[in-house]
């Protein structure tokens, strides 16, 4: 059985997309990334650049 550390979370409101949350929560970690899940609202491709940044 795998175990996976949650790293980041936000709460937005419902005026925010969370797509655009994605940077936010994402570019101040200074580790390396191996999974993200998530679903079809963050397949853009601000959020494909930050990811591949990570």
């Amino acid at each position: 059985m795998s175990t996976y550390e949650l790293i980041a979370a936000e709460v937005s409101l419902v005026f925010v997309g969370d797509n655009k949350v994605l940077p936010v929560l994402l570019n101040p970690l200074r580790r390396k990334i191996q999974q993200v899940s998530a679903d079809g609202i963050y397949d853009t491709r601000a959020c494909h650049h930050v990811l591949k940044n990570k």
